[in-house]
């Protein structure tokens, strides 16, 4: 909990909500895997879309925490959005000097900059778009404003070799695009499936990890599992994704769309083999959860019981073999804020959630992630790219109105 915003658990639903806004933790590797697949497989200028995307969440959950909490003075206001940006683990943000007419932010620690040079090294350019966004969203949200009504400039950044991320705020009109909140979405009264025997304690594991203080430091990092956590907007994530998606399908139609579910299911194995692989070699897996696995298929349960605590929906896995699972997924957060956003799907959309179970399955049986491997880029290439492979079949999509996402992933080669 915080002392300036309400956070709010629903165990039922596995959602961790503030003002109105779902979050869900990802890692470093996954936020700047995805960001630069979506700017370097897009065949227009993409930035708008990161950058306004991230505007919008900031300024509906913002201005609903204001609501809630009754705060109306700007400076109160300001103190609020820099808490909940450092205890989601994007870095640190200081308003102070800043005023209705705009100002200058600085600051050395920003998520994006850290990730991306921990994970890509030196930048040619500023890559801190969802910061950028945020602030902008952050600041109409402060001085009562309508979403939209300022823009920010990023031209210094960490990760382009400067020393600090600087944002020049203007009051006026946006140059980013702008979207209507998607807000927490629709969610049903499911019932858990039955799963197979297992000596994996998931509701055990499920306060465990959600009992972790799994938020941001002085500096706004959550360092936790070997890897950068945040705590982001799962409709952040899903704006950027299906902007992408209609985009390249719009402009292309079919061979569009399959080139941008290309790109979406490889940013979920990247999200797998960096989370799921760093999660299973941590030294908290190793006290929390590691002493009760007996097989393979142990190890399977015991990660989707941690995934359980991401905020991702409420996930099972109903068969598993080295050879073949089926995995059942209640509240998917990519198909609840499809549906909230878009309206029903006309093809499967959970793309992190097929990456996802397609590199757990890697992980354990062909990476043999029970032996510790190094979890870097020349072993990714050399586990994703051989012929022997995991791939995932639909079984079910909630965003195309079926009551669960289900995937069948079996081996091939």
């Amino acid at each position: 909990m915080s002392e300036t915003f309400d956070v709010s658990v629903d165990v039922n639903h596995r959602r961790c909500i503030v003002g109105d806004e779902p979050m869900i933790f990802h890692c470093h590797h996954y936020n700047v895997s995805l960001q630069r697949a979506l700017l370097d497989a897009s065949y227009v200028d993409f930035r708008p879309v990161l950058v306004g995307a991230a505007a919008s969440v900031a300024h509906a959950q913002l201005a609903r925490v204001f609501s809630q909490q009754s705060v109306a003075a700007p400076r109160a206001r300001a103190r609020i959005a820099s808490d909940l940006y450092r205890w989601a683990g994007f870095g640190t943000a200081s308003f102070d000097g800043i005023g209705a007419e705009g100002g200058t932010i600085r600051t050395p620690n920003s998520h994006y900059a850290l990730g991306w040079k921990s994970r890509f090294g030196a930048s040619s350019e500023p890559v801190c778009f969802f910061a950028t966004g945020w602030i902008a969203g952050a600041m109409a949200a402060i001085f009562d404003r309508p979403a939209g009504s300022y823009s920010v400039r990023h031209d210094e950044c960490c990760a382009a070799g400067a020393s600090e991320c600087a944002f020049v705020v203007t009051l006026g009109p946006a140059t980013s695009e702008s979207y209507a909140a998607a807000g927490v979405g629709a969610l049903s009264n499911h019932v858990p499936r039955p799963i197979p025997e297992t000596p994996v304690d998931y509701d055990g594991i499920l306060a465990a990890v959600s009992g972790m203080p799994l938020v941001g430091d002085a500096e706004g990092n959550i360092p936790a599992f070997g890897v950068y956590l945040t705590r982001q907007y799962a409709n952040y994530y899903n704006r950027v994704s299906f902007e992408f998606l209609r985009s390249l399908e719009t402009s292309y139609g079919e061979e569009g769309r399959a080139a941008a579910e290309a790109v979406l299911v490889e940013a979920g194995r990247v999200c797998a083999f960096n989370t799921f692989g760093g999660i299973m070699t941590s030294t908290e897996w190793d006290a929390l959860i590691r002493p009760a696995l007996k097989t393979d298929e142990d190890w399977v349960h015991g990660m989707v019981a941690v995934a359980n605590a991401l905020g991702w929906g409420r996930w099972q896995v109903t068969s598993v073999s080295a050879d073949e699972a089926e995995f059942v997924i209640h509240d998917d957060y990519e198909s609840v804020g499809y549906l909230a956003s878009y309206g029903r799907a006309t093809h499967p959309i959970s793309y992190l959630a097929r990456g996802g179970v397609e590199g757990l399955m890697t992980l354990v049986y062909l990476a043999r992630i029970v032996d510790r491997p190094t979890l870097d880029t020349a072993f990714y290439e050399a586990t994703f790219r051989a012929s022997a492979r995991f791939e995932a079949t639909s079984l079910a999509s909630r965003a195309m109105g079926d009551e669960i996402t289900a995937f069948r992933v079996s081996r091939r080669g």
